[in-house]
């Protein structure tokens, strides 16, 4: 979740990127949907055929990925979880492995176009098999430039761990719209992460008390979503998404921790519901 989870959070949040023509974009985890006024609570379910988080293929099998949003004035709710349908990297199946918990604040201020989002997000993962996954927290703090949104928005986004993890994760994305019609729409964008030597040492070593890994990027990521307005509460979509590690060093680290794979593609459709 935490890959796109940031975008969900700046554009729900601020609700004013008025992509095609319409009033909030709603990330749904591993795709995208666009809705013509974010109501209240929107109740959504996507399925996915990987589950990859921050370049860690969790599991290269189909998962269902739920979620519930309640957002007024410039705050919002979200419950997030994950369902694998098939084995995950810890051998899982048939089970919720994760289930997320994240708080966004939207600052009243406009900084040059730039919109300012702070929050927190609670990971639980209550079926991991025999494996350790304790339960963690993670602060965030995000910046999305809004001077150019009918071309493209960058944004870029800090995530550190206040409780289980050391370290810290930066996401950098960067995506464009595209208008097909009055209903249908399309995005195109690109992401990047980059860790700090906490975070690489915490997620990318088999040990990390004895691991020694620099600061760097992690991953890479490419994606297209499309978008389709059923009706003033009902929205469809549909999402292509690449990922690759970056370089021999992390790939050989995702061999050695059980990571199901180095790049992937894999897809997603979504359904939201406003009531």
């Amino acid at each position: 979740m935490k890959n796109l989870l940031f975008s969900f959070i700046i554009v729900v949040a601020i609700g004013c990127l008025n992509c095609f023509g319409q009033d909030d974009l709603v990330i749904i985890d591993q795709g995208a949907i666009y809705t013509e006024g974010m109501a209240e609570s929107t109740l959504e379910i996507g399925l996915a055929s990987a589950y990859v988080d921050r370049g860690q293929v969790i599991n290269d099998n189909p998962v269902l990925q739920p979620q519930l949003t309640l957002s007024q004035y410039n705050y919002s709710l979200n419950l997030w979880a994950n369902y694998d349908l098939g084995a995950n990297m810890d051998n899982v199946r048939n089970a919720i492995s994760e289930f997320d918990i994240a708080f966004a604040y939207s600052l009243p201020v406009d900084v040059n176009q730039m919109a300012i989002d702070v929050g927190l997000i609670n990971y639980n993962y209550p079926g991991n098999g025999d494996s350790s996954n304790p339960s963690t927290t993670e602060l965030f703090l995000s910046s999305t430039i809004l001077s150019f949104q009918n071309l493209f928005t960058p944004s870029i986004t800090m995530y550190a761990d206040i409780q289980e993890y050391p370290g810290v994760y930066f996401l950098f994305d960067i995506f464009a719209p595209y208008e097909l019609s009055e209903y249908v729409g399309l995005v195109y964008g690109f992401s990047a992460g980059y860790g700090n030597t906490s975070y690489n040492d915490e997620k990318w070593s088999v040990n990390p008390s004895t691991s020694n890994n620099d600061a760097g990027w992690t991953d890479f990521n490419l994606y297209v979503n499309a978008s389709y307005e059923v009706s003033d509460t009902l929205t469809a979509a549909a999402s292509l998404n690449y990922m690759s590690l970056n370089g021999s060093a992390f790939e050989t680290a995702a061999s050695a921790i059980g990571y199901q794979a180095n790049q992937i593609i894999w897809g997603a459709v979504n359904i939201a519901y406003d009531f």
